[in-house]
């Protein structure tokens, strides 16, 4: 019997050998890096060798250009550096280019202001959970419709997140708080978040995280404190130290070439 999406190929005349393509990239590039940090222009190298590089119009407005790191015959990956501000790309495009290279999993990593007083200058942490503040920005992909009922439960993907940690066993569990930006908080709004049950405060994960939900996308992210929040004393300047930043990119390496990254997902979203 044939599957749903072999049946639909066959009735929209995209022919067996459009679907064995669609099924090959999916295997060989299943995965989107979304870079929220400023790097060193030679780190993404330990991901592997530029393949190309390719903008994806959508819907929502065009994405790109996105990297595509790796082997050229084997398991590649894509790559999106990815600021957010009001005026950034749509978050729906984003989503909606992932779909169109059929990518199946988003792995995120973002530089964020911390909260927790236990989270100093250059932490890494995993979500997982966020809350979302953002005002500015779609809700889903349907919310012209009125009407909906999209779960956010598990609010990440377990396995990739699990295997984020695997890679940073350093890294603690922590709730995100999705803001619009780019106007800092105050103390008082960081005292709020904080009561909120926040632990850090970002501006590109969010609304990313419920839309690659609704579109049936494996969403984790991690982020790395770049800054204090507004009510805590900020810490003397140091000297730019890429050290950190670099052995996260060594993990997230690892992680790409980790049998996690293609494996069947508990989620139910794969």
């Amino acid at each position: 019997m044939l599957s749903f999406a072999q049946e639909n190929y066959r009735q929209n005349g995209g022919g067996w050998s459009h679907y064995i393509t669609e099924r090959l990239e999916k295997q060989l590039n299943p995965l989107l890096l979304l870079l929220a940090v400023p790097l060193p222009p030679k780190s993404l190298e330990a991901v592997g060798p530029l393949i190309e590089e390719r903008t994806v119009d959508t819907a929502y407005g065009p994405v790109g250009p996105l990297a595509r790191r790796g082997q050229r015959q084997g398991p590649s990956y894509w790559v999106q550096p990815y600021y957010g501000l009001p005026s950034r790309t749509d978050p729906r495009a984003t989503i909606m280019a992932a779909r169109a290279l059929h990518i199946d999993r988003i792995v995120a990593w973002e530089g964020a202001v911390a909260v927790n007083p236990l989270l100093g200058p250059g932490y890494p942490m995993l979500i997982t959970d966020f809350i979302d503040f953002t005002r500015q920005q779609p809700q889903a992909f349907l919310e012209e419709e009125g009407a909906g009922d999209f779960s956010q439960a598990p609010a990440v993907c377990p396995l990739l997140t699990e295997a984020l940690s695997q890679v940073l066993p350093m890294a603690p569990g922590g709730v995100y708080l999705g803001v619009d930006g780019p106007r800092r908080e105050t103390a008082a709004e960081a005292r709020m978040f904080r009561n909120w049950g926040a632990d850090v405060l970002g501006q590109n994960l969010v609304p990313e995280i419920a839309l690659a939900r609704e579109m049936d996308l494996c969403f984790a992210g991690l982020v790395t404190v770049d800054a204090i929040s507004a009510e805590r004393p900020s810490p003397p300047a140091q000297v730019e130290d890429h050290r950190e930043l670099e052995a996260v990119v060594q993990a997230l390496t690892a992680l790409l070439h980790s049998d996690e990254v293609s494996g069947p997902c508990s989620c139910g979203r794969s």
